[in-house]
């Protein structure tokens, strides 16, 4: 029997056999099996109080029912989780819970739009109205712009102030007096904006009755189908459900499945959504008046009405076009943008557009801002240019975290709450390093308050005091990694005193962080954009791969080397080949066999070689090229280039000097 099997017992549930692990609760396993009970207080994911009793069971050779939220299961357990003596407990649990209650919002015919009113409806219970007792609260009495406020409907099941306190980690929610008079409120009686509420709706998600929900849904809503899809803001990579009706978008839902974030959402994710359907969406094609016309630009950088255009039409002047460009001036004169927002499947295609039938390696997209810093530091350390690490592993394994040109609960929403929680439940501890004081800063251990620029030299001074105390892990250097001795001199000017000149960070903080970062494992490091967009940002990321080198971090559950993608997919771009240097899965271009492959697979009848063996232009490459020439038309997918490029007037004035340039996208 292998050890699994001897973590595996069996037990029976009215009549069913059932699988179940040794010591599971045994309120997870009906959930598992898809029986239905009422449970309250009790929601997967959130801690148990066992307070509200209404998940009652019967379990044989035992007097009393007992709550199934409190109760792990064992070998042969035999369980009644329906009975007419349990139905008669049940109804009485909910009739008491009815107690205080008033709800407006639903008659008897939509009562199911809530999971309490559900179990009232199975138990045939009706909720009081305002019309037959007087509310206790008054409707609506917080002025959230995302979350309506009824605490009439509050059953004190306190799934919102574990929802916000386990999973978001802001405790805005708390109680407040005693015996009949306790309630749930925000803070010290605040509004939950007041107590830094961060509209994630958490706690409208966790809500079993409709005390909080979402401000601008109707609460008789019903779908037509739901749409589990992944956000389009940053590269978290949450996914979560569209609710559908005739064809519109209504509002946004988690999803318990979703891998990364289970319930969790930012408020990006769960209300940022108002763009699916907004008035100034393209739906129709749109060409410059001169171009119509067969003229010429209008002059200093004119532009021209839009004419709203068929599809066909619109296609056969691209086509045109680039022809001419190509057939006077080669495919090496356009140049083509991906775009991080888009899917692997889109960026895929643009790539393959831009060698096999314009012929050019002309392609990029904007990680060549963002993370290119990241992609060349750790392809050249380790291989590969993406986070060694899955965001569930740090949360739940790491034991120091190393935060560095990061505003991780800013920037992404979700995997910074991860961060908080895993400071909070596990005790991980976390240094910061951070110019300013940025929100996670209030949970850390120590905050380096280091010089703008000085990432390096902050590092190195770490990793000196590492070295000179011994914490380093001698057995990988030994056996994984290369150029140790050349390192180690490398470092032997950066000593506490030095780097705390250079970084303005005390000496002695600089020895505290080297203590947790050099004997604490695993740990892991985490960046952004902090340190990628620097001159030097390749070799910050250098620096922090050597950090995790010396002190053994890498290829263990907890450690590693992640960093946080800015938008949705900029990973996914970069994997698919929308880099000027490699084809798809970082085939070198300048590969004579990456070339060869890419040829025969992409040959087209009538055609030799489709594209060079020499890199093309980078966006700001192409940029330039458009100014000198060089550069005579774009298409661009997705991206901004005026808003994300280095110097906008330098970029407005290079657009303009181009001839003919094509924009896909959503939005004018």
């Amino acid at each position: 029997m292998n050890e699994e099997d001897k973590q595996t017992i069996q037990l029976v549930i009215d009549g069913r056999t059932v699988t179940a692990k040794k010591d599971e609760l045994l309120i997870d396993v009906i959930y598992r099996e898809g029986i239905r009970i009422p449970s309250l207080c009790y929601s997967p994911g959130l801690s148990r109080p066992g307070q509200c009793r209404a998940c009652l069971v019967e379990i044989e050779g035992v007097k009393s029912s007992l709550p199934a939220c409190e109760l792990p299961v064992y070998e042969n357990m035999r369980v009644r989780a329906e009975s007419p003596s349990l139905n008669k407990e049940h109804r009485a649990i909910l009739s008491m819970m009815l107690e205080y209650y008033v709800d407006d919002d639903h008659g008897p015919e939509d009562i199911d739009h809530t999971e309490f009113g559900y179990w009232l409806r199975r138990f045939n219970l009706t909720a009081p109205t305002s019309k037959t007792r007087k509310p206790f609260y008054l409707v609506d009495s917080d002025p959230h712009p995302a979350i309506r406020v009824d605490m009439n409907k509050c059953i004190l099941c306190t799934r919102c102030i574990r929802a916000c306190t386990e999973v978001q980690g802001r405790f805005v929610w708390g109680m407040a007096n005693r015996s009949d008079k306790t309630s749930i409120v925000a803070g010290a009686d605040e509004t939950m904006l007041d107590a830094r509420c961060e509209s994630c709706g958490a706690c409208v998600a966790y809500c079993p009755t409709g005390a909080l929900t979402d401000r601008n849904t109707d609460p008789d809503f019903e779908a037509d189908e739901k749409v589990m899809t992944t956000c389009s803001y940053c590269g978290v990579g949450c996914n979560f459900d569209l609710n559908i009706k005739d064809g519109q978008l209504h509002h946004v839902t988690s999803n318990p499945h979703a891998p990364v974030n289970g319930m969790h959402l930012c408020v990006k994710g769960r209300y940022g959504f108002d763009f699916v359907h907004h008035p100034d969406r393209l739906t129709r094609p749109m060409v410059r008046e001169w171009v119509l016309n067969n003229s010429t630009r209008p002059g200093n950088g004119g532009r021209g009405k839009w004419i709203e255009t068929g599809w066909d039409e619109t296609m056969d002047l691209i086509a045109k076009n680039f022809s001419r460009i190509i057939d006077e001036s080669g495919p090496d004169t356009l140049g083509i943008f991906s775009s991080a927002k888009c899917t692997n499947e889109e960026n895929y295609l643009m790539q393959k557009f831009a060698r096999q039938v314009i012929g050019t390696h002309n392609i990029d997209h904007c990680a060549r801002l963002c993370h290119s810093s990241t992609v060349a530091g750790l392809a050249a350390a380790f291989g590969s240019g993406a986070m060694s690490n899955t965001m569930a592993d740090i949360a739940q394994q790491a034991q120091a975290l190393f935060v560095i040109g990061s505003n991780t609960t800013e920037q992404h929403p979700v995997f910074g709450s991860m961060l908080r929680q895993a400071v909070h439940q596990r005790g991980t501890k976390l240094v910061v390093a951070d110019p300013r004081r940025i929100d996670l800063v209030e949970f850390a251990t120590l905050h380096l308050c280091h010089k703008p620029g000085t990432d390096i030299a902050l590092v190195n001074g770490i990793m000196h005091v590492i070295v000179a105390n011994d914490w380093q892990d001698h057995d990988f250097i030994d056996s994984r990694t290369g150029g140790h001795e050349a390192f180690l001199d490398s470092l032997k000017k950066y000593t506490p005193e030095h780097v705390s000149q250079i970084t303005g960070v005390p000496a002695e903080e600089i020895i505290e962080a080297a203590d947790i970062l050099g004997r604490i494992k695993p740990m892991a490091v985490i960046w952004s954009m902090g340190i990628t967009q620097h001159t030097v940002g390749v070799q910050n990321v250098f620096s922090l791969a050597n950090l995790q080198m010396l002190t053994g971090n890498m290829g263990v559950p907890g450690g590693g080397v992640n960093p946080l993608r800015g938008q949705n997919n900029v990973q996914g771009a970069c994997d698919m080949g929308c880099l000027a240097n490699v084809f798809p899965g970082y085939q070198q271009v300048a590969d004579e066999n990456s070339q060869q492959k890419f040829n025969d697979a992409w040959a087209l009848s009538g055609r030799g070689d489709l594209f060079g063996n020499k890199p093309g232009l980078t966006i700001t490459e192409m940029i330039d090229g458009a100014l000198s020439g060089s550069i005579r038309g774009f298409y661009i997918l997705g991206e901004n280039p005026v808003m994300s490029d280095p110097d906008i007037n330098h970029v407005r004035k290079a657009l303009a000097q181009a001839e003919f340039t094509v924009l896909q996208e959503i939005f004018p």
